[in-house]
């Protein structure tokens, strides 16, 4: 059977038997539309046998580098009250911006070895019904370099300003030369200085490079007729909710500490350690319901901790060597 001119490349870590039946189900779903694409699977957890006979790639890297360098972190913002922005590199676990791009330049290079003309990238969490916008994507891309989707803001959810990360699709030829290597300090450097250290804005960064025309689709075209994109929050892991952290106030000199429940449906309770001996609580935080309140002057902190629902989230050490850069990363800012 001769190969195709157009890939799926399918990005996975699947460390348990849920993640594991979703990818499963997910690369079961596609069959009816193989005899179009073929199914490429990059992951960073080994992929089993029932998986491997179902697609037309399967490469393994156990390599999975969660960056947890305060310098490397994504900063998600809330604002709790008109005028008041708060930013917190704390809001999750750790970034995965250097390996899932290693798992996409893996795409990237394997498809322009062996001659594929389209690209389309989807995160293993999904699922298909409806495949209209593959067969409508490998039609864009005769025109277009490249295919984003972005998202209209939602109340609770992770609101970004670029193309959402779970789905995009490229044109191989049009790609620039830099996406096809791995470089990995020359990539931390390119995060650093970044405003926005998600790979979404780097995705979307080299899309557009040399002038590449990119058309960008409403990400509702992806969910018609049952199709399911991101099952699982990474950010969460095995907590209720995220958005418990503490951070700069630069009115009153002070840390202080934000409690919002953007995700979990029973009333969580926070509790917050400083110095291994004061303890703050936040008690029945309803769904979509905030509290605040201040931990004191950040030169007598040392040590934060968090546990949201007796589960532990974070463990922050503060001295004069990061008292500066916690200030930076994690603070409030005032229009």
């Amino acid at each position: 059977m001769s190969k195709k001119k157009d890939l799926i490349l399918i990005t996975a870590h699947c460390p348990t038997e849920e993640k594991r039946k979703i990818l499963l189900d997910l690369v079961s779903g596609l069959q009816p539309i193989r005899k179009d694409f073929d199914l490429m699977v990059v992951s960073h957890t080994p992929i089993t046998f029932d998986v491997q006979e179902r697609i037309d790639w399967a490469i393994f890297d156990k390599d999975n580098e969660l960056l947890t360098d305060w310098r490397h972190q994504n900063q998600p913002w809330f604002s709790p009250t008109d005028g008041k922005i708060i930013q917190s590199i704390f809001f999750g676990n750790g970034n995965t911006y250097l390996t899932l791009h290693k798992q996409l330049i893996t795409g990237y290079s394997m498809a322009k070895s062996f001659g594929y003309e389209t690209i389309q990238c989807v995160e293993y969490d999904a699922f298909f019904c409806d495949f209209t916008e593959f067969y409508e994507n490998v039609k864009s891309l005769q025109e277009y370099d490249a295919i984003l989707y972005t998202k209209k803001d939602g109340w609770g959810e992770i609101n970004l300003q670029y193309g959402i990360g779970n789905f995009h699709a490229a044109k191989i030829k049009s790609l620039p030369e830099k996406i096809f290597s791995f470089n990995r300090e020359k990539i931390l450097k390119e995060l650093e200085e970044s405003d926005s250290r998600t790979t979404e804005k780097r995705t979307q960064d080299l899309y557009s490079m040399n002038g590449n025309k990119v058309l960008f689709k409403d990400h509702e075209l992806l969910m018609k007729n049952g199709n399911i994109l991101r099952m699982i929050d990474f950010h969460k892991g095995e907590l209720e909710m995220q958005w418990a952290v503490p951070y700069y106030d630069p009115k009153s000199d002070t840390v202080d500490f934000i409690v919002w429940n953007e995700s979990a449906e029973n009333p969580a309770n926070v509790s917050v350690i400083i110095n291994e001996s004061e303890l703050h609580t936040f008690k029945q935080v309803h769904k979509f319901n905030w509290h605040h309140k201040s931990l004191g002057k950040i030169e007598e902190i040392r040590s934060i901790t968090v546990l949201i629902n007796n589960k532990f989230k974070n463990h922050i050490l503060i001295d004069e060597n990061n008292r500066a850069l916690f200030k930076e990363t994690n603070r409030a800012y005032y229009k």
